[in-house]
């Protein structure tokens, strides 16, 4: 107890000290099984405990024979705080709550997980209201706690992929599935992995790398490194702030975020969580962009995004790699019954359903599957002057159709190889569009996603004409150990890129070129393009 009021309240007064050590004074005279064993038998016992407590010790406190003598001011003082008198408004009862609280989770949780009346999702509920009790400065310390065998404290964690070996570990079985599944056999999903490392680098030597900039801008937005979070679905799953999270590290780190319409909280508690976190030295603004799935119901989408415009977003990116969701089989085969809702989308389901669906397929049923290129001006008529980014192209045609169609952006992405098996890699994809139309790369902003799981991964992407890299899976990863966690997972992404550029003689983002790279292992992988006249036509 001592322990963790130091490490929360270095500065604790001698009445709040007093009255962690005494808090649960003779606690045993009063059993808990004395009460009936209901949720308001619980609350007297626990009062009756705290008041047995507090006038226990204040008679103590009296009959003491400690000189200078205590007060009788201090000793109602530690009286009242072992009460837990006017929680939340009183800084230092708030202390001991917070106190409390690490104490159940350093020394009690174990023992508590153990117990044969307690499933996973009591757990978890547990979890969910020892967290809401705690302030920031609470949750910051407990986020740097040992738990035993479940949970690697964070700054332990060197690299993204420890981050993915602890979710793997700590995850309910449902958050694990749905987060890391791809579809079917996951060829593309391990590809767009493997693909970055059979591209290797051509270092330069003897140049002045004293000094690297990192900066760069996304669709006219200037960001502090060339990453932005891709847009992930229900990412409360992972955390109970969920993107909210996600959002106060991208401020901290100067990255966008773009929100998915399968959000877990609404796009307007994202953007004041944003706006309402401190702002880093000195302050950065960055933008929050928002990923649509077009719905079978048109207005609804055209409603959605309007709302959307009142938030202040930046751009709009729309998913055109899903018309249909695809069949992730780790996500299908863990069924729990619960019901999974987006404020975003308003889709609503249970994980149990004819088809043994997932989370996914089954959120997924309202996506409009007849959405062409005609509906472009559509989407221009429901955001006026915001950019326009199509999420999901694949090759080398769509992305000239993309720029003929006037689009602002695109982001070479296979749904980080959720939606169909054996697509192509999406850093093949780049090179590809590199090989048969580079003008693109001047006609539009192009990002890419998947695979990226190092700084070397970002260079090679950027070498080859990418403004940008989206992490998704990633940051729910890192989402495991709340904002923090996001802040140093694109931490240690962004120190591992300066590395690189240094030892490729490099300072800034706009000397990068392809022949910092050595693609000869997969060029006899890359497809020509088939001529625009041709994919017009609609043959190919």
């Amino acid at each position: 107890m001592t322990r963790w009021l130091q490490a929360r309240c270095p500065t604790a007064s001698q009445e709040l000290q007093l009255a962690c050590r005494a808090q649960h004074f003779r606690r045993w005279e009063i059993p808990r099984s004395s009460f009936p064993m209901t949720r308001p038998g619980y609350l007297t016992w626990r009062s009756k405990q705290k008041s047995q407590a507090a006038a226990r010790i204040s008679e103590l406190l009296a009959a003491s024979s400690i000189q200078p003598a205590i007060p009788a001011s201090s000793r109602e003082r530690v009286a009242a705080l072992i009460r837990k008198e006017n929680l939340g408004a009183d800084p230092e009862t708030q202390v001991l709550e917070d106190v409390a609280c690490l104490v159940f989770l350093d020394d009690q949780f174990d023992d508590f997980e153990k117990k044969p009346d307690i499933d996973e999702d009591k757990i978890i509920g547990i979890l969910r209201k020892t967290w809401g009790k705690m302030t920031d400065e609470g949750r910051e310390i407990a986020l740097k706690m040992e738990l035993g065998d479940r949970a690697k404290i964070l700054s332990s964690l060197l690299s993204t992929h420890d981050f993915e070996l602890v979710a793997s570990r700590t995850l309910t079985p449902k958050a694990w599935a749905f987060v890391s599944s791809a579809a079917t056999d996951t060829y593309t999903k391990q590809r767009n992995d493997a693909m970055y490392s059979a591209i290797t680098l051509r270092p330069r030597i003897l140049r002045d790398v004293a000094a690297t900039d990192m900066s760069t801008a996304i669709l006219g937005h200037d960001m502090r490194m060339p990453i932005f979070c891709s847009p992930t679905a229900m990412a409360g799953l992972v955390h109970p702030d969920g993107e909210r999270a996600i959002g106060r590290a991208c401020k901290v780190a100067g990255i966008a975020q773009c929100v998915s319409t399968s959000a877990s909280v609404p796009l307007a508690d994202v953007v004041a969580a944003i706006d309402n976190h401190p702002s880093p030295e000195p302050p950065f603004q960055v933008p929050v962009f928002f990923q649509l799935y077009i719905n079978r119901d048109r207005e609804a989408s055209r409603k959605l995004l309007q709302a959307a415009l009142q938030c202040g977003i930046k751009a709009l990116f729309v998913t055109v790699d899903a018309p249909i969701p695809g069949k992730r089989e780790a996500d299908e085969r863990v069924q729990t019954g619960e019901t999974y809702t987006s404020p975003l989308s308003g889709a609503s389901a249970s994980d149990v359903d004819t088809k043994g669906g997932g989370i996914g397929r089954i959120m997924g049923n309202y996506i409009d599957a007849s959405v062409t290129w005609e509906d472009i001006p559509w989407l221009r008529s429901c955001v006026p002057g915001l950019p326009i980014v199509l999420k999901g192209v694949q090759t080398c045609e769509d992305a000239m159709m993309a720029r003929d169609a006037g689009v602002d952006g695109i982001v070479i992405s296979n749904h980080g190889g959720r939606s169909l098996d054996t697509a192509p890699s999406t850093i093949l994809v780049l090179l590809e569009i590199h090989r048969n139309c580079p003008d693109i790369f001047t006609s539009l902003d192009v990002l890419i996603d998947g695979g990226i799981t190092r700084g070397t991964d970002i260079f090679k992407a950027l070498c080859l004409g990418a403004k940008a890299v989206g992490i998704g899976r990633g940051c729910l990863y890192a989402l495991n150990y709340g904002y923090q966690g996001v802040l140093k997972y694109i931490g240690i992404l962004r120190d591992e890129l300066e590395t690189t550029m240094k030892m490729c003689g490099v300072t800034r983002l706009d000397q990068l070129h392809p022949g910092y790279l050595n693609t000869l292992a997969v060029d006899h992988l890359i497809p020509q393009c088939i001529p625009l006249a041709t994919c017009m036509m609609g043959i190919y």
